[in-house]
């Protein structure tokens, strides 16, 4: 098992040793026929060979068995081990990270100009074969659920640069490159989160007076740093590298705090006045003409074709007093007065030469007449700035949603973009097909090497 923070395997191991002592030959047929005893380790020399990269103090093995001693002095001693060795974790592809943890056992009392550390051989078809793999029992060994073993190679490293009589010339160690199982971490925290971040992109399609647009953004960004401290607690805490998932948090987190700029700048835009803002004309230009044309807008023809370049609202007197201010750029509001005056009253009318109507009016009914056509003017005047107050005002929240199109638009592509670039760089992360690189053999039993 591999402890992710504090950086140590933990391994179940036996290693087989084997040695020659000429001090233990003995005569089989002096001894009666006896070719095999078993003594206590303690009683004999033994080539002190120790685990040098151990985490927790613990050198040598768990418990000290007894040794096969054979009649030609060959020594034969496999102690069990609980081994806790140092293994420096990568955590920059994390979770689709692959790890090469390594056993280095060496005797730091004997140099090799005393001892001659080999791996060990076997006799296959009258030839000797080095085992260059870490041995696996089938039946003792339990498969880890968050890692599998890829490679297991074994090797003796002569350390040329070192004198024979320095402890460091030679050592045997034993590899095993490891590859980290992702589906825990694509159900638990890798789904999640790339739901809860397009959450976020659905703030646009909320209308503005709801008052729900920031605050569905900002919650996402919560969850997310939920998530962000979740990564932080099964991670060493390292600052040479950032992992994989932990960079496309921050991704998250910074998308997430653009779509909550763009929902705050759309409100302000949505609730803007003539009182506080004016219109400028490369804004109308802009956000109004030419961007709903590009854009996928539901209203984008309708705003094409709106004599002001904004929609009618649908409901309201606005189509209405549009259509009248047509008729009444034609003819004169006195003259339409005059018209209902006259045909309520019975009023005679004549038609001049040039074809204008023209009605006379009794002298006595001009002085009447007078306030009820400056009470006539100072109404059409306060609707006409009430219209144009109202445009306006329609005019900015066409921008405002114009933005908000405009925002999803260019979000939506960086954040589908940013989350398949960041991931798939994770899933090509693979383990490397051989071993050690430059190196073309494998270690493995398939292809063994003769001596």
């Amino acid at each position: 098992s591999l402890n992710n923070v504090t950086h140590f395997v933990l391994y179940n191991v036996s290693i087989h040793q084997r040695w020659v002592d000429y001090r233990l030959i003995w005569n089989e047929t002096e001894f009666g026929g006896i070719k095999n005893i078993r003594v206590p380790i303690s009683k004999l020399w033994q080539p002190e060979i120790v685990l040098e990269n151990t985490n927790d103090g613990q050198f040598t093995v768990s418990f000290y068995c007894n040794v096969v001693l054979s009649s030609n002095g060959l020594v034969y001693w496999l102690p069990p081990g609980i081994f806790r060795s140092f293994c420096p974790i990568r955590v920059a592809y994390y979770p689709f990270d692959w790890q090469n943890c390594t056993l280095t056992l060496r005797s730091m009392m004997y140099s090799a100009e005393e001892i001659n550390l080999q791996l060990q051989t076997e006799i296959i078809k009258k030839k000797k074969s080095p085992i260059e793999w870490v041995v696996i029992d089938p039946k003792a060994y339990t498969e880890n659920g968050e890692w599998e073993i890829v490679h297991k190679p074994a090797r003796r490293i002569v350390n040329t640069q070192l004198p024979r009589h320095s402890t460091n010339h030679q050592e045997i160690t034993f590899n095993l490159i490891i590859r980290r199982k992702p589906l825990f971490y694509i159900v638990n925290m890798i789904i999640p989160v790339i739901l809860i971040s397009f959450l976020s992109l659905l703030t646009y399609y909320l209308p503005a007076d709801s008052g729900e647009k920031v605050s569905v953004a900002i919650a996402v960004l919560l969850s997310q740093s939920v998530f962000l401290f979740l990564v932080a607690q099964r991670l060493p805490q390292t600052s040479q590298e950032i992992p994989l998932l932990g960079r496309y948090l921050l991704f998250i987190m910074v998308s997430v705090t653009l779509v909550v700029l763009t929902n705050v700048l759309m409100l302000n835009l949505h609730h803007r006045t003539p009182n506080t803002h004016k219109l400028h004309t490369w804004i109308k230009w802009l956000f109004l003409e030419r961007l709903p044309k590009i854009l996928p807008m539901s209203s984008a023809n309708k705003a094409a074709q709106s004599p002001r370049g904004i929609p009618p609202r649908h409901g309201s007197s606005l189509g209405l007093i549009t259509r009248a201010e047509d008729y009444v750029a034609v003819k004169a509001r006195s003259d339409l007065l005059f018209e209902c005056f006259a045909e309520r009253h019975g009023l005679a009318g004549r038609t001049t030469a040039a074809g204008v109507h023209h009605y006379s009016i009794p002298s006595t009914l001009l002085p009447l007449l007078e306030p009820v056509l400056d009470a006539a003017n100072e109404i059409i005047s306060d609707t006409n700035a009430r219209n144009a107050y109202d445009e306006e005002k329609e005019a900015w929240s066409q921008v405002a949603r114009t933005m908000d199109q405009l925002s999803f638009c260019i979000i939506t592509p960086v954040i589908l973009l940013g989350t398949a670039i960041i991931f798939l760089t994770g899933i090509y992360n693979s383990p490397p097909a051989l071993p050690f690189p430059g190196d073309p053999h494998d270690y493995t039993e398939e292809n063994r090497r003769f001596l």
